[in-house]
């Protein structure tokens, strides 16, 4: 029981640390408080206001949030010490010696007895907290009764006793594949040699009539897209043996990293379907001929720009989305006003789906954004007179993405039977392109000449 209550002051010990740190960090609120209260005072426009208004809403969720944590330490404080009062309680019941007590006092009666029990308790709890307070300051502690220890003379560390080996779970990686290919529109392509789709690239044109003459003839003009199959696999091996050995389902866990494989290969072919397609309209951005890399194009009006250059002359479609590489994303970050150097750009990530959330400028325009490390980094490119590709932004929809036969993983202990292997292999049927006249604006970027 005594060791207990040390683990439980040590334990102790740690949490009241740790809600020092809290409030330590929620001192520091003060100060930040201080400079929005500064910053208030200084905005002059609605904008500067808007910017002001936001940072204080940060500011007010994340000392909530810090304050949450300093009261579940505070909680667990409180707990940690009723445990400690009862495992001292139960130390003290432990140490009383009844039958000794019992021979020195037979001729006394039951309250005189209780009296000394009490005194005796009271002494041992004493001593323990005593003890207590000195293994917490200095980190030793005094055995009295080695007798006891002695009699402990089988080990855990003794030789011939073994204990089980424990094992978790195989955790998967933090960085999952990008969710592209689940934005896209997916068509079930099975039974087809090829997959073809029309596309209306231009409306038919009115004109003046002339009282008995006919109007001038127009007709809107297609293009066809058509869709070839194409196929991509991957495949592992995965010991027999470890279905004997470990609890653990590597097994399952080769088939999961095998789907990711795939996965990862079609968001790298619609990566390159989109830019690519004669369909897409462009917003080009010129920069100075002094420029190295594409950093410059990251200012405070690019996502508004390239949210309004997509939809026509007349529209602004709503459900798009801007797939765009993280660096870029970094890039969005990193913009800052120019008075008050605050953030331009928020950006929200959808805790259901990393690499997917919502990006806003301060002047109210917000859209989607979906991350891809296959499309090219617009902050990375190096800068000619020839104009490169980067981020695009569309409806993912004017996307499809034919599959043939569906995504397949089996698993299989044929091929490499005779070296105890099981074989995992992946495979996938695909192609991907645009359907739609300007389904998506791609950005591209060059240097003055």
């Amino acid at each position: 029981m005594a060791l207990k209550t040390l683990l439980l002051r040590k334990k102790l010990s740690e949490k009241e640390a740790k809600a020092t740190e809290q409030r330590g960090i929620l001192a520091q609120f003060k100060t930040r408080e201080e400079e929005l209260a500064a910053a208030i005072e200084e905005a002059k426009t609605e904008e500067e206001m808007a910017a002001v208004e936001e940072a204080v809403a940060e500011l007010e969720k994340t000392e909530e949030v810090a304050k949450q944590v300093l009261e579940d330490v505070e909680k667990e404080i409180q707990d940690l010490i009723g445990q400690i009062e009862e495992s001292e309680k139960a130390q003290e019941e432990a140490l009383d010696e009844p039958a000794a007590e019992d021979d020195g006092e037979e001729n006394e009666d039951g309250e005189a007895r209780s009296r000394r029990r009490g005194e005796k308790r009271s002494m041992n709890h004493r001593m323990s907290l005593r003890a207590a307070e000195d293994f917490k300051r200095t980190g030793k502690h005094t055995y009295e009764n080695v007798r006891s220890l002695i009699r402990a003379a089988v080990v855990s560390t003794s030789t011939g006793v073994i204990g089980p080996v424990g094992v978790d779970g195989i955790n998967d990686p933090v960085a999952k594949p990008s969710a592209m290919c689940d934005l896209v529109k997916l068509v079930d392509a099975t039974g087809m040699a090829q997959y073809k789709v029309a596309a209306l690239t231009a409306d038919a044109t009115t004109a003046s009539i002339t009282e008995g003459s006919a109007p001038t003839e127009s007709e809107p003009t297609f293009a066809a897209v058509t869709f070839t199959p194409a196929n991509y696999g991957v495949v592992g091996y995965v010991s027999k043996e470890i279905r004997k050995q470990s609890p653990l389902n590597y097994e399952e866990k080769v088939t999961e990293s095998s789907r990711r494989a795939l996965r990862k290969r079609l968001n790298a072919l619609i990566a390159a379907a989109i830019p690519a397609s004669s369909l897409c309209d462009t917003y080009a951005i010129t920069l100075a001929s002094t420029a190295t890399t594409g950093a410059p194009a990251f200012t405070a009006d690019l996502l508004s720009n390239i949210i309004l250059a997509y939809g026509g002359d007349e529209g602004v479609d709503g459900q798009a989305c801007l797939f765009l590489n993280k660096k870029d994303l970094k890039a969005f970050a990193a913009v800052r006003g120019t008075n008050e150097y605050l953030p331009v750009y928020s950006i929200q990530p959808d805790p259901d789906s990393p690499s997917t959330g919502i990006i806003k400028d301060n002047n109210g325009l917000s859209c989607r954004y979906c991350l891809s490390n296959d499309v090219a980094a617009l902050v990375d490119l190096t800068m000619t007179t020839t104009a490169k590709k980067a981020m695009f932004y569309g409806n993912p929809l004017n996307c499809e993405l034919p599959i043939w036969g569906g995504m397949d993983v089996e698993v299989n202990d044929g091929y490499k039977f005779g070296e105890g292997l099981l074989t995992v292999r992946g495979e996938v049927t695909a192609d991907a392109d645009v359907v739609a006249q300007g389904g998506f604006v791609v950005v591209t970027c060059k240097k003055g000449s």
